[in-house]
């Protein structure tokens, strides 16, 4: 048997994803508006620091759990060993994407190499915290628990920075006396608050994971192939159409962001009401984090995934019929970023349980493969989210220079599509692929825990 979860592991597992979501807002809400309107770079090279820095980290993503399964665990475990090392790498590649050195298209080679960096080491530790929940957890009700901490802290981390990203971001560039200077301090700041919410789990983990000359005579401290790491993808039927299923989640959350702005400008006409949408929602997505553990006790991972997928889609796609009033619009969006909230949790947990079934069925342990693969279809989201938008607008026929004031009708309900109408459909086809295709159980998932311990403990005897 797995040792019990600690108290420490129950109050302040997640408290990394804090430090990560913290450090991630700075790139969400300031990258952009950096390059243009700080940095002063013209669009097109802007453009191209997008789309060469988001290609690069799409190819990336699937080679980060490859790392940690591939290769031979370092002495202070498998994962563990890359929440300790891997995160102070971070802090000078980031803070040097938010800096601009030489002439443009100089600043714009630094700029992207800080990104690209920056992402290669913060997306490791990453995939190694998450994959964490499997050798935590003794069944699926503790990796739900677990994977709820995780989204709790993720969503205290935006409402913490929508109150200090910007007023600190004024404050280094007014101590410093330069704007430039003053998002890269952010940067650095923020990176290395990250730091010490990683090394704070991987102290309150010590003992629950194989190290030193154990981790390498344990089954779960041999170094996986690739050829065993693609067998877990390729034997394991739940986890393909789970990525499936995520990709669309992802494009929920990601379209509902992008359009938030176009909402306010040309549909309530009323921007200012933009930071109190940012803090409601997050609120919002809090709260689903905190009830995600219970409801799935009650209903089992993949029970609650189904259920919030179709109760997003239908509260997206009713309220797209009430959005033109501002007051309805928060209504059905509380409940959207609820349903968000508690999918968030949930899902991950799904991913843990895929691991375990592929351990199952592989008889190797390539649970840091399996978990990183969820960056996949985040990337790949990332990516797709800048097709959406315009599409809609260009049917339309939007006009970016135009009066909002003179929005048409026709301009309002693509907007509203945009925010709605669209994400509902994607959560619905999400909820579809995961009911037809993601047939792993609670009960199932235990079974396989249970032969996997056996198995193993008669190899060692």
């Amino acid at each position: 048997m797995k040792k019990p979860l600690s108290k420490a592991i129950k109050n302040l597992y997640g408290l990394g994803d804090f430090g990560f979501g913290l450090m991630s807002q700075v790139e969400l809400y300031f990258f952009v508006f950096f390059l243009t309107n700080v940095a002063k770079l013209s669009l097109p090279v802007v453009a191209l620091i997008g789309s060469v820095t988001s290609i690069v980290d799409a190819v990336l993503s699937p080679f980060y759990g490859a790392i940690i399964s591939g290769t031979k665990p370092m002495k202070w475990g498998r994962n563990r060993s890359w929440m300790l090392i891997a995160p102070p790498l971070v802090v000078i590649p980031y803070m040097f994407q938010f800096l601009k050195v030489g002439p443009e298209m100089t600043a714009a080679v630094v700029i992207s190499l800080g990104f690209i960096i920056s992402h290669i080491f913060w997306n490791i530790p990453w995939v190694a915290n998450v994959s964490l929940i499997p050798v935590l957890a003794n069944n699926p009700d503790e990796a739900s628990f677990l994977s709820s901490r995780r989204a709790t802290y993720t969503a205290l981390a935006a409402i913490v920075f929508s109150y200090t990203g910007d007023p600190l971001a004024q404050f280094f560039a007014r101590v410093t006396g330069n704007e430039l200077i003053g998002y890269g301090i952010l940067a650095g700041v923020t990176a290395a608050i990250m730091v010490i919410c990683y090394w704070v789990v991987f102290k309150i983990t010590d003992g629950y994971e194989p190290t030193g000359k154990e981790a390498m005579q344990t089954p779960s401290g041999q170094r996986v192939s690739i050829g065993g790491m693609m067998k877990s993808l390729t034997q394991n039927p739940p986890l393909v159409f789970l990525l499936l299923s995520d990709f669309f989640r992802y494009m929920v959350n990601f379209v509902m962001t992008a359009a938030a702005l176009y909402y306010f400008t040309y549909v309530a006409q009323d921007t200012g009401k933009m930071p109190l949408y940012l803090l409601v929602g997050a609120v919002a997505q809090l709260v689903g984090a905190y009830i995600a553990a219970p409801i799935a006790k009650a209903l089992s991972s993949r029970t609650a995934s189904i259920v919030c997928l179709f109760g997003l889609g239908a509260f997206a796609i009713v309220g797209k019929f009430f959005a033109l009033n501002l007051t309805a619009f928060f209504f059905f969006i509380i409940g959207v970023r609820v349903f968000l909230g508690i999918l968030t949790s949930v899902m991950v947990s799904l991913y843990a349980d895929t691991s375990v079934y592929a351990r199952w069925k592989t008889g190797e342990n390539a649970t840091p493969f399996v978990m990183g693969l969820m960056t996949v279809s985040l990337k790949s989201a990332v990516i797709s989210r800048g097709t959406v938008i315009p599409l809609v607008l260009a049917l339309v026929g939007f006009v970016a220079d135009a009066d909002p004031a003179g929005a048409s009708l026709e301009l309002k309900n693509a907007v509203i599509n945009l925010i709605l109408l669209i994400p509902g459909i994607f959560s619905i086809v999400a909820g579809v692929i995961l009911a037809l295709g993601y047939k792993l159980t609670r009960e199932k998932v235990t079974q396989y825990q249970e032969e996997i311990a056996a198995r193993e403990a008669q190899a060692g005897a």
